[in-house]
């Protein structure tokens, strides 16, 4: 390491520290010559902390993002640093619904980047903090990060069973959750009830897909109903239902609703876990999601200069192609379906089309 001394000052300067040390002997030098010294010496003091920031003194930007992008932000936070080693990078998970609801008051403890899992979420932000008096709560508009699917994972026996010409159903799928257990559609009684996983619509944005989906066609309460019953134990998160789904085995859960993203990253995970793994089944039709972020402005934890090079960062080339190794899609992809599984995409439910699904969804739990 590379020690610089600063003639007669007695300073001994490190990247992390400065101390003091014995003066370097006297010597007859013109005043002139000193203070060239000691100028190259502070310049030297200033290339090296440039070089390297000082512990602590790294500025922290805390992001807020859904579940299902824990696993990228992981991969995507040394590289940030890497480029941008002044900015420590902090984030908190939260399904995309909570995101919402939980930082519209603006304080100093609330994340400086929002990335839900889907950009209409954000929009959604926006409409409720304008109608709480607000000004516009971002700097900016939001920015398309990347496109992934909501798809259904199943372990192989069961997925055989109920689409056995390998064809998805939906009018399948809501016949077995109807039946509510696989010894009434032919299976071995030993399988039980019939238990689909899905994340909690109050609370998650692959939920809410689900319960449009699932409503296609349908009128009246008894198909919500159905679903509602079928649910066993919904998640707050996608990526949350993901683990428990691995971890639980064909014996707590069936199929599970998740974005392919999550799907295929955490596939290898399911193969060692369980011999075969589960399979990835896309539903026709499905709804593609967005994922997108945006700066807050006002009061946060982070400068809104720090989040808008993150936000950059993540469209950018590297961030893009961490984002693709983690099974997402370019933001630019639009409809394109990275296995040949297209499948007919129908737009997200808007805003007055999400309520009346969730004040279904609350009726059928009464």
């Amino acid at each position: 390491m590379v020690e610089l001394r600063v003639a007669d000052a007695g300073l001994t300067l490190w990247p992390a520290t400065l101390r003091l040390v014995s003066p370097l002997p006297s010597s007859p030098m013109p005043g002139l010559t000193r203070r060239r010294l000691l100028s190259l010496g502070i310049a030297g003091l200033a290339v090296v902390l440039a070089a390297a920031p000082l512990p602590g003194l790294r500025r922290p930007l805390l992001v807020s993002i859904g579940s299902e992008l824990e696993e990228s932000l992981r991969r995507l936070e040394p590289a940030f640093e890497r480029q941008e080693g002044a900015i420590d990078l902090r984030w908190q998970v939260e399904g995309s619904q909570d995101m919402v609801s939980n930082h519209l008051e603006p304080r100093a403890e609330r994340p400086r980047v929002l990335i839900p899992a889907n950009q209409q979420l954000l929009e959604q932000f926006e409409v409720r903090s304008t109608g709480m008096g607000q000004s516009q709560p971002f700097t900016g508009r939001p920015t398309s990060i990347a496109r992934t699917r909501l798809v259904a994972v199943a372990w192989p026996e069961r997925a055989q069973r109920l689409f056995p010409d390998g064809r998805w159903s939906w009018e399948r799928l809501r016949s077995a959750a109807t039946a509510g257990q696989w010894g009434a559609l032919g299976a071995p009684a030993a399988w039980g009830s019939f238990d689909l996983r899905a994340t909690d619509p109050l609370r998650s944005n692959s939920g809410q897909l689900l319960l449009a989906l699932w409503s296609q066609g349908q009128s009246g309460e008894a198909a919500m109903r159905a679903l509602r019953r079928a649910i066993y134990r919904p998640a707050r998160s996608t990526d949350i239902l993901l683990r428990e789904f691995i971890s639980g085995g064909p014996n707590d859960g069936d199929l599970a609703f998740v974005y392919e993203a999550g799907a295929l990253e955490r596939a290898p995970e399911a193969a060692q876990r369980w011999p075969g793994g589960y399979r990835v089944l896309v539903p026709d039709p499905t709804i593609e999601a967005v994922p997108a972020a945006a700066v807050l402005g006002g009061p946060a934890t982070g400068r809104q200069a720090d989040g808008e090079r993150l936000v950059a960062f993540l469209a950018g080339p590297k961030g893009q192609e961490i984002l693709r190794g983690a099974g997402y899609r370019a933001a630019s992809a639009k409809g394109e379906a990275p296995d040949g599984q297209g499948g007919r995409l129908l737009p997200p439910p808007s805003e007055s089309e999400r309520e009346e699904l969730l004040r279904r969804w609350q009726r059928a739990g009464d």
